[in-house]
């Protein structure tokens, strides 16, 4: 098969076309047509043409995720409409579809969008955030995935499928270089080892020198020195029978980040003194560049990550059986200032035995941060995964799914956190640890069939019985100081188990080969927790409630003017009920600031996607989607805080992660230099409205609206082998905010942003 394009920018996109069968765009050098070609998805565990299925689903190739040198899930939601991607550290990320997502990264913690490779679920969220690289297509599936999944998703779902071991020989080496140091280089080999057995190695590694200028010490920092591999064999001993061994590994090195103050305000923190971050930072020098950093502790992530999985598919006369059996393990080690600023050279003794504590809280902004806090994160994570599922052949009038899941995950996690200007008379600052285990135990039972009422009107009906146990253990201990975090408790222990029967409806309905019709009704379900990093024994051993959704969705799937024109469009609307929210405020009845998870009561959420592609003329293509989305409390009274004790309503207010637009698009064309070989052009821009992070839209709290412009230029040689691509990332060198938080009861907030301008050159070669 000979590919449009034969890699470039990073190994795992090179690695991604290598094999490749199906990718959601294939540019072809000489198209026999104009038509758009045809983009085969597994969303519903069997292989099914994306136009075809009633499911909103956002699908990218390996060679399109190549091209566009996606290298991280952030950069896959920037581009699928609904999705937002958010990380407070590399290991904790955020991730929403609709609205829905999840703040809460403590041991007992589920996730509201489910992230899955090849089938198995990651459960540790600090595994889920990886290099994009040898993959045949990534898919995301948007609103509740229950029927069809192992482990219930009440947002949606992200499908990593990996590249086969394939039967001819290949290989493809990739390297590129671009300004702060960028050194990546990614290769592939896959082919026959003997008769019937094939095997593939893939590896990507990136380098780069950080983003990040330090004005304290003069050096460069949030380096990036990354190393990921995936191995398979697949073995055929006969045309009804296929075995996959895995294995996949990743060892990440990861310099320091800088939060950015971005807000203070009120009596205390809106002075121009040590107390306010925003003064700190202007009378420090820092202020108005958010790649300078005034930490003066540099922070890291350490990361390892291994697993390996065994898959089975028989073919019998009457159906498949898919036996998916898998093992995850990762270490995690991170540290942050978590302001991005020095502390106060005017230490508070908040005891007052050394006199007032409101003077040094007041001290000059030139003196440092009274409130800076350094956080440190140690979690190791086991997992192990069975899943046997029964499919139907697929060219009958009924078509069917079953199949059972059993899932194990062990989680240990201790946080630290350090305050080196707030504390007792001592001068040694305040530093306490929360300390948490989990044991989770996941089984569950389901299914899904579809019946041809006719040849144009199809009814699905799905099933899905779940059960969640989980077993906690929590104690915290403060070392020195004044417990501000936290208060000392001896380990406690609770356990809850919950169940839950989800369900799917949909009728879809085939207006001509071209145009798909469809509605749905499904049900989505996550279960409880408890609250991590809890202040109190009390609240650490107090679960919060399972989160339910009911969710309608209508849509048309078309194919247009001779297939030059593909138009999906899909309306939504969710009841969304006892949300779980986290946020960190101080009760009435606390003398200290705390982490909750509390559940709201309801939520409403509805909203558009319009995802269009059109290829007007030959070597053009040109694509664009576009989200709306309406998501706000409809019921969340909020436990009161002492800063605001009789406003803790927050209905009317928008959900955390939920910009109401969110818009992309691109231009792509490629031409012929005859004899020479071709050449391509792309243009990509993106744009995000503005998204709140607090339940009460505190407006200091917030990713303001944005927008980046990113181009791609290249030649590929005569014979597809070789590709030189030019490539720029953030033309405009937009200073766009990725993760905010708040503390002090919402009064001062720290911002990570997005990546400068970025610029370099990749030379691929396919064999």
């Amino acid at each position: 098969m000979k590919h449009v394009y034969p890699t470039t920018v990073s190994i795992f996109a090179l690695l991604a076309a290598a094999g490749i069968i199906h990718t959601p765009t294939v540019w072809a050098a000489e198209p026999a047509s104009l038509g758009l070609e045809e983009i085969l998805v597994t969303a519903q565990k069997r292989e099914e043409s994306m136009q075809q299925i009633p499911l909103a689903v956002t699908a990218f190739g390996g060679a399109e995720l190549e091209e566009l040198d996606v290298a991280s899930l952030q950069e896959i939601g920037a581009r699928t409409p609904g999705l937002v991607f958010a990380a407070f550290s590399v290991g904790q990320p955020e991730i929403a579809i609709r609205g829905v997502g999840t703040k809460e990264d403590g041991a007992s913690a589920s996730d509201s969008v489910v992230v899955s490779v090849d089938g198995v679920y990651i459960a540790a969220r600090t595994a889920q955030v990886f290099d994009i690289f040898d993959l045949e297509r990534v898919e995301v599936v948007r609103g509740p995935q229950g029927t069809l999944y192992g482990r219930n998703s009440i947002g949606g779902s992200i499908n990593f499928v990996t590249t086969k071991p394939t039967e001819e020989t290949k290989i493809r080496l990739r390297q590129s270089v671009g300004n702060y140091g960028r050194f990546d280089t990614g290769g592939l080999l896959s082919g026959q080892i003997a008769e019937n057995l094939y095997g593939k190695f893939s590896f990507s590694r990136r380098e780069h020198n950080g983003y990040i200028r330090n004005l304290l010490s003069s050096e460069r920092e949030g380096e990036s020195n990354t190393f990921a591999w995936r191995a398979a064999l697949r073995w055929t001993p006969n045309e009804n029978l296929e075995v996959i061994l895995g294995a996949d590994g990743a060892d990440d090195n990861l310099g320091a980040t800088n939060r950015e103050p971005v807000g203070g305000k009120g009596a205390l923190h809106g002075c121009n003194c040590a107390s306010n971050p925003v003064a700190v930072n202007e009378a420090l020098g820092g202020a108005g560049d958010p790649w300078t950093s005034l930490a003066d502790l540099e922070g890291y992530t350490d990361r390892d990550v291994y697993g390996i999985s065994l898959t089975i598919n028989w073919d019998v006369d009457w159906a498949t059986l898919t036996s998916v059996s898998a093992y995850r393990n990762s270490d995690f080690d991170w540290l942050e200032d978590s302001e991005g600023l020095p502390p106060s050279t005017a230490y508070v003794d908040l005891t007052g035995s050394s006199g007032n504590p409101g003077i040094p809280l007041t001290a000059p902004a030139t003196s440092g941060f009274s409130f800076d806090i350094s956080d440190a994160a140690v979690e190791d994570v086991e997992q192990y995964v069975q899943e046997f599922r029964l499919t139907s052949p697929g060219d009958g009038k009924l078509r069917w799914v079953a199949g059972v899941f059993y899932g194990y995950e062990n989680t240990n996690r201790t946080e630290a956190f350090y305050f080196p200007s707030l504390g007792l008379p001592d001068g040694l600052g305040s530093d306490s640890i929360s300390i948490q285990e989990n044991t989770t135990n996941s089984f569950a039972i389901f299914g899904q069939a579809s019946y041809s009422i006719s040849d144009a009107l199809t009814a699905t009906a799905g099933l899905r019985y779940s059960y969640e146990k989980k077993k906690m253990s929590a104690a915290a201990d403060v070392i020195t100081g004044l417990g501000l975090l936290l208060k000392d408790f001896d380990p406690v222990s609770a356990s809850k188990s919950w169940n839950n029967v989800s369900w799917r409806a949909a009728l879809d309905y085939k207006v001509n080969d071209n145009i798909l019709l469809y509605a749905s009704a499904a049900t989505g379900f996550k279960s409880g927790g408890f609250t991590g990093s809890a202040s109190t024994a009390a609240r650490a051993q107090t679960p919060f409630k399972p989160e339910t959704a009911t969710s309608f969705e209508a849509g048309m799937k078309s194919d247009l003017l001779d297939r030059r024109v593909r138009l999906n469009v899909t309306g939504f609307y969710t009841d969304y009920k006892d949300l779980q929210v986290t946020r960190f405020f101080q009760p009435v009845d606390a003398s200290f600031g705390e982490f909750i998870t509390e559940n709201a009561g309801k939520a409403e959420i509805y909203g558009l996607e319009v995802e269009l592609l059109t290829r007007p003329v030959k070597g053009l293509d040109i694509g664009a989607n576009y989200g709306y989305l309406h998501a706000k409390y409809t019921e969340f009274t909020g436990l009161p805080s002492v800063t605001d004790p009789l406003n803790t309503s927050f209905d009317g207010k928008r959900l955390r992660q939920s910009p109401k637009h969110m818009f992309n698009a691109f231009a792509r064309y490629q031409w012929s230099l005859g004899n020479a070989g071709e050449m391509y052009a792309r243009v990509d821009y993106r744009y995000q409205a503005r998204s709140f992070y607090d339940p009460d839209n505190n407006p200091i709290v917030d990713i303001p609206a944005y927008d980046i412009w990113d181009a791609r230029i290249a030649y590929l040689s005569p014979d597809g082998r070789w590709e030189v691509a030019g490539w720029m990332k953030n033309i405009g060198k937009e200073k766009y905010r990725t993760h905010i938080f708040s503390q002090r009861g919402g009064d001062i907030a720290f911002a990570l942003f997005g990546d400068p301008r970025t610029y370099g050159a990749s030379v691929t070669f396919t064999y």
